[in-house]
């Protein structure tokens, strides 16, 4: 089901303010707005609306493919799609790691409904310098293509959870509404891929429970997390802080060491005799 238009017109204008109107990826802050509000353009695929950012060819332009596969999702024991995962990299620093969703229309609980993504999240970005998001859609042909992130943030509380918008310098939700078989018809079961552009990574590993989907309950279905395992960068600081886990001897303790070899030595040869 579409989501309820999160605030008046006023609201909205506030909205603007945080999120610029001419954007292709927006800047993901840690104070203030939270989670910055995107809009659609039909195809999805215009720069000129925020968060969106345009074809995959444009958002990734400068990036070489580094990494990608998809994921099966499991809710409960039913199949209910797949995951495609990516990493792009340009050399210098910067990635852009990417989700798109599948969804199919298995029921998997007693609602009778098939699973309905309302946030998806990834996580590792604690280490970044800076955290970007963004939407490029694939398919914009139909009357109900693609289904883009209504909002963008670094946050780890998605709808009906306590804290939902509060500040996480770990995670990125996309809010949004992907759901095959949606009662009202107007959501469709594959989303946008859901970009987060990062600077400060040294590259990019394979996290166990990195990607977090969730549905909320907008239509009274089970709320329910599916966690999936994911790619996450990595850090020069995490090779520092192993460098560091052992310490460098004082002198002291060099000449305590150098003592023990010595009577290690006397005792030797007193057996040799």
């Amino acid at each position: 089901m579409k989501h309820r238009l999160i605030c008046a017109a006023g609201a909205l204008a506030l909205a603007g303010l945080a999120a610029p109107s001419h954007a292709a990826f927006v800047s993901l802050p840690s104070t203030g707005t939270i989670m910055q509000v995107c809009g659609d353009s039909g195809t999805g695929n215009s720069t000129s609306v925020a968060c969106g950012a345009g074809s995959v060819s444009t958002a990734t332009s400068g990036f070489s493919l580094l990494t990608s596969t998809t994921r099966t999702l499991t809710a409960g024991t039913t199949t209910v799609g797949s995951l495609s995962d990516r990493v792009y990299g340009n050399g210098a620093g910067t990635y852009i790691f990417g989700m798109r969703l599948d969804m199919n229309a298995s029921v998997w609980d007693s609602t009778g409904l098939a699973f309905e993504v309302n946030d998806a999240f990834r996580s590792g970005f604690a280490g970044a310098a800076s955290v970007q998001g963004g939407y490029s859609k694939v398919d914009i042909t139909g009357p109900v293509t693609d289904e883009y992130a209504r909002s963008i943030g670094r946050s780890a509380e998605g709808m009906n959870e306590p804290g939902i918008g509060t500040y996480d310098a770990d995670w990125v939700r996309f809010e949004t509404d992907v759901n095959v078989d949606d009662p009202d018809g107007s959501s469709p079961g594959t989303s946008a891929w859901y970009w987060v552009k990062i600077t400060g990574a040294n590259g990019w590993t394979t996290a166990e429970e990195a990607i977090r989907l969730w549905e909320g309950g907008e239509e009274d279905q089970t709320q329910y997390s599916i966690y999936v395992t994911g790619y996450v960068p990595t850090y020069a600081s995490a090779r520092l802080a192993a460098s560091t886990l052992a310490p460098v001897p004082e002198p002291s303790e060099y000449a305590m060491f150098l003592a023990g070899l010595g009577v290690l030595g006397f005792a030797a040869r007193r057996r040799m005799r």
